[in-house]
């Protein structure tokens, strides 16, 4: 992941990450459970990688900005992002189901009325398993 890059479906956009947490969930199938002993049966699916993002407008670049909003929040199934992952980075499919961000609408007379979005954060969740068992 470059500094100030965000690479979302193919498409490079000029965006500060300032916060970025990742997640796994090792999940099971429906056929995990208890069984008669009480011993836990796990019938494991795979390690899911999920991640979480605050995004910031480079103010060079504001239009990237509403690129990104309008990408995330299209009535798509998934997108290819990629994620800083160890040292490298890792691609993969997700799904986005919300966001939040605020605006500040800036009135001063070089702007000429123009909002200034910012503070945008996403849960991206993975569509399928990284990793197998």
């Amino acid at each position: 992941m470059d500094k100030g890059k965000i690479n979302i479906d193919g498409v490079s956009l000029r965006l500060f990450v300032t916060d970025i947490k990742r997640k796994f969930a090792v999940t099971d199938s429906a056929n995990s459970g208890r069984v008669q002993s009480y011993r836990m049966h796990r019938d494991i699916i795979g390690t899911f990688y999920n991640y979480s993002m605050a995004v910031e407008p480079d103010k060079n670049y504001p239009d990237d900005y509403d690129t990104f909003y309008d990408i995330i929040s299209s009535p798509e199934e998934s997108h290819v992002m990629v994620f800083p992952y160890g040292q490298e980075t890792l691609e993969m499919e997700v799904y986005i189901t919300q966001g939040e961000d605020s605006v500040r609408i800036d009135t001063s007379a070089e702007a000429g009325k123009k909002n200034r979005w910012s503070g945008l954060s996403i849960e991206c969740t993975a569509m399928e398993p990284k990793r197998r068992p």
